[in-house]
C-alpha cells in the first residue's frame, strides 16, 4: 500500500486462523474438562466447531446456586437444567446437581435422576439440597436434615447396575424404597441426612455390595443403635447425631474415621480383625474425631478415598481440637510407611493422641510380600523429619513395640524433632517386655525437642 507521498506503507495482516478448532475431538474434550460446567457451555459461542463439544464431556457439575436471585429458583432455571441434560448426547459418567425444594416438590429431581440414572446410565450421582439448613451445616451439628426437604423417589431409584456411587445432601428420608435392591451401588455417602434407625437400617440392607460408606445422619429418637454389618466394606466415616450406639461388623474395614457421635464409648461396638483400640481416646462421654486406618498396600484409587475420609472431618473446629488418631503399620515395608507419613500430615492442626500399632511380625511380612515394590525400608537414614517439621501431637502411644531398629528410630525421631509434645507411652510386645528396658532408657538419653517430654511404660 503506498501513501499520498508515494511512500510504502507497511500493514500487518492479523491471522485468524482458529487453530484450537483444528484440534481433535479428544484434546478439545481435555481442555473443556478443566473448565466449569458453566463455562464448558459457554464455550459453544466460540464458533461453530465448539457447539457440540461440551455435549461429550464426561462430567457435569450443574450449580443452581450460582443463579439463585431469590429464595425459590424460577422454573426456566430447571428447564435449562432438564436441556443441558438432554442435550448431552456423550458418555456422561460423573454428574453432581445442588438443587432448591421446589425441585423435589414438582417432581423436575426425580425426573433428572430417571434421565442420568437410566437412560444416561451415570456412573457417580451427587445430589445436594440447598434450602435455608445449608448455610448452617457446619454451624451446629442439630440442623441436619432439618430443611424440610424430603427426598420421596420410586422404588429402585438408585439400582441401575451402572450407578457404582452415590452421594445425598441435606435431605429427609422417611422410606427406604428408592434404594431397594442397590447391590451396584460401591460407594454411598449420606450427608446432613435425617432419618428414622428403621430407615437407615434398611437402606444399608439393600447396599450389600459398599466399599465406602459415610454417614453424618441425624435420628428423630434417641433410643436406637445403628447397625452396619458388610463383608466387604473397606472405609467407614460416621458423625451421628441422637443416636443411642454404633455397632459395626465389617471383616474388610481398613479405615474408620469418626468425626462426632453423640453416643458414649460404651455404645460404640467395633467388630474388626483389621482395626484395634488399645486406647480410649474420649475424655467424656461424647465421642470426638477419631480416623482408624490399617495401613496396607491400597492402591492409589482407595489412598485417595482414605485421604477424603481424614478431610471430612477437618471443617468443624471443635474436631480439629479434640482430634485423635490409632494407626497400624509394618515399618519393614516401604509403601505402608510412605503411606503413614501421607495419614499424619493429613491432619491440618495438632492431634490431642495418636496411638501406632506396629503389626506383629509373621503377619505383616506375609501381607507385605504381596505388595508391589516392596523393599526394605530405610526412612531412618534420612535426615528429613517424619512425617514433617509441622506435625505435632500431644501424646503418642507405642503398642506392639518389639525394640527393632526401625520402631527405635521412629520413636527417636519423633522423640529428637518435637513431635510428640508432652508423653510417648510404650507397650511391649509380649515376648520382650523384659528385654525393652534397655531400649526405654536409651530413648530416655535422647535430646528432646521438648524439654518436659516424658517417656514411660505402659
Amino acid at each position: 500500500m503506498s501513501s499520498t507521498k508515494g511512500e510504502m506503507v507497511h500493514v500487518e495482516v492479523v491471522n485468524t486462523d482458529d487453530w484450537i478448532s483444528k484440534l481433535s475431538d479428544d484434546l478439545l474434550l481435555e481442555i473443556l474438562s478443566k473448565l466449569s460446567t458453566k463455562e464448558v457451555i459457554m464455550t459453544s459461542v466460540l464458533s461453530k466447531r465448539w457447539v457440540n463439544v461440551w455435549k461429550k464431556t464426561s462430567q457435569l457439575c450443574l450449580d443452581m446456586r450460582t443463579i439463585a436471585k431469590t429464595t425459590t429458583l424460577l422454573p426456566n432455571v430447571s428447564h435449562q437444567v432438564t436441556k443441558v441434560i438432554k442435550d448431552h448426547c456423550g458418555h456422561l459418567e460423573r454428574c453432581t446437581i445442588y438443587h432448591d425444594l421446589l425441585q423435589c416438590e414438582n417432581g423436575m429431581l426425580e425426573f433428572w435422576i430417571q434421565s442420568l440414572v437410566n437412560v444416561k446410565h451415570i456412573k457417580d450421582l451427587t445430589l445436594e439440597n440447598f434450602s435455608h439448613s445449608w448455610e448452617s451445616k457446619y454451624k451446629s451439628i442439630c440442623t441436619w436434615g432439618h430443611g424440610d426437604v424430603t427426598l420421596d423417589l420410586p422404588p429402585r431409584s438408585f439400582s441401575h447396575p451402572s450407578l457404582t456411587s452415590l452421594s445425598l445432601g441435606q435431605y429427609s428420608l422417611e422410606a427406604p424404597h428408592a434404594f431397594y435392591d442397590c447391590l451396584n451401588l460401591k460407594n454411598l455417602k449420606l450427608i446432613g441426612i435425617s432419618a428414622d434407625i428403621k430407615v437407615l437400617h434398611a437402606v444399608l440392607v439393600s447396599c450389600t455390595s459398599l466399599e465406602v460408606l459415610a454417614l453424618e445422619i441425624s435420628s428423630n429418637y434417641k433410643t436406637s443403635t445403628l447397625k452396619i454389618e458388610n463383608q466387604y466394606l473397606k472405609f467407614l466415616y460416621l458423625s451421628l447425631y441422637k443416636i443411642k450406639g454404633v455397632e459395626v461388623t465389617s471383616p474388610s474395614l481398613h479405615i474408620l474415621s469418626i468425626g462426632s457421635l453423640s453416643c458414649g464409648i460404651e455404645n460404640l461396638v467395633i467388630a474388626s480383625p483389621r482395626l484395634h483400640f488399645n486406647r480410649h481416646f474420649w475424655p467424656t462421654t461424647k465421642v470426638f474425631p477419631h480416623p482408624s486406618f490399617y495401613i496396607s498396600c491400597l492402591d492409589q484409587g482407595e489412598t485417595i478415598i482414605g485421604h477424603e475420609l481424614i478431610m471430612m472431618n477437618v471443617p468443624n473446629v471443635c474436631m480439629k481440637m479434640y482430634a485423635s488418631m490409632s494407626v497400624s503399620v509394618d515399618l519393614t515395608n516401604a509403601k505402608e510407611v510412605e503411606m503413614l507419613k501421607q495419614v499424619l500430615v493429613a491432619w491440618p492442626r495438632e492431634m490431642q493422641e495418636v496411638e501406632i500399632l506396629f503389626k506383629g511380625n509373621n503377619a505383616a511380612r506375609n501381607e507385605s510380600e504381596t505388595c508391589i515394590e516392596n523393599k526394605q525400608n530405610t526412612f531412618w537414614e534420612n535426615t528429613k523429619p517424619f512425617p514433617n517439621a509441622l506435625f505435632r501431637a500431644n501424646t503418642v502411644w507405642l503398642s506392639n513395640f518389639s525394640g527393632s531398629n526401625e520402631e527405635f528410630a521412629l520413636a527417636s525421631r519423633m522423640i529428637t524433632q518435637g513431635t510428640v509434645v508432652r508423653c510417648m507411652m510404650i507397650k511391649p510386645s509380649q515376648p520382650k517386655k523384659l528385654e525393652i528396658e534397655d531400649t526405654i532408657a536409651k530413648l530416655k538419653e535422647l535430646p528432646k525437642g521438648h524439654e518436659n517430654l516424658s517417656i514411660a511404660l505402659f
